[in-house]
């Protein structure tokens, strides 16, 4: 590798891949530093009753960047950066989580969120098989179905509206009300199959093997039909649903530039109307900014103005 980047890519999901094509089309000295290609776009979803399906808008797009920018990429480091620093020269040194080091001109930050977890029994278990973390992404899937939303906040209201409109029942278990704004919530809660929950936690996710719903005919148990509450007084109380939507916070992965970097105070990255944050020379798209969109075709969009912003700063530097 030259001793110094044109441009480091911090993530390899929708933005980052993206952001990699246009930099490689600028023959720019690039290296995409992250563990994989493709990010979430490689997970179907599936219920009880329905084969498994592809739910990301664009993750076709996605997969072919990915097979581009693995067959073009001379630099993909398989890790995930640690820490980035700005030089006194304006330059970046890059830490890699096995202590390597890395140093490049412009840094392109697309590191994504993770979803804010219960930690309970079943929540990873039927990931992706009854249980979502974005009813952006899979609401179209349970018209009919009854639903439980569990959160509070923006993303669990949301959530709300949108299910109501489409599944047969929509359980709201607001686990933290102190979040919920007031006329949001009357107006989700209103619904005639809203039925909310407060003061009641999430004590497990269940399947057919924990109910008494019969197995699928192929013996399978290993998706969604119920989900187990415990109230304030210690009562306990099954819903059967179809699905489980987690809707709560979106942890921003910003441990490598938290410090170099103006944040929200959710902590995402501050980026302007070109992707550029707060520090010349870094740049940043997708999720991890405060134009989050849990949606691939933005994060697509984001990623290629990221390129080309940070594309016209080597440039005019």
């Amino acid at each position: 590798m030259d001793n110094v980047l044109d441009i480091a890519i911090l993530g390899g999901g929708p933005a980052g891949l993206t952001a990699a094509r246009y930099a490689l089309f600028a023959e720019l000295n690039v290296a995409l530093i992250s563990p994989d290609l493709g990010g979430k776009v490689s997970y179907p979803f599936a219920l009880r009753g329905m084969s498994p399906v592809d739910t990301v808008w664009g993750a076709e797009m996605v997969r072919d960047f990915a097979d581009f920018v693995a067959a073009n990429l001379q630099h993909h480091i398989a890790e995930r950066a640690a820490q980035v620093v700005r030089r006194d020269d304006g330059n970046f040194d890059i830490t890699l989580e096995n202590g390597g080091q890395l140093v490049s001109r412009s840094i392109i930050i697309c590191t994504g969120v993770r979803a804010e977890r219960l930690f309970v029994d079943g929540e990873a278990k039927f990931w992706g098989r009854g249980l979502s973390f974005s009813a952006i992404s899979h609401a179209p899937l349970f018209k009919g179905r009854a639903v439980a939303v569990v959160g509070s906040g923006d993303r669990a209201i949301l959530a709300v509206h949108i299910l109501s409109r489409l599944a047969s029942k929509v359980y709201h278990i607001a686990v933290r009300e102190h979040e919920i704004s007031a006329d949001l919530a009357n107006q989700a809660w209103s619904r005639p199959n809203v039925e909310v929950f407060r003061g009641w936690e999430v004590q497990q996710v269940v399947g057919a093997s924990d109910s008494d719903e019969p197995a699928d005919q192929d013996g399978s148990d290993e998706y969604v039909c119920g989900i187990d509450l415990v109230g304030l007084n210690g009562e306990v109380r099954r819903l059967d649903v179809d699905g489980v939507f987690i809707q709560m916070a979106l942890l921003p992965n910003n441990s490598a530039v938290r410090g170099l970097v103006a944040l929200a105070n959710d902590g995402h990255i501050v980026v302007d109307q070109d992707c550029a944050t707060s520090v010349p020379g870094v740049f940043a798209a997708g999720d991890i900014t405060n134009t989050c969109a849990e949606q691939v075709p933005v994060s697509i969009g984001e990623g290629a103005k990221a390129g080309l912003t940070a594309w016209r700063y080597l440039a005019s530097n």
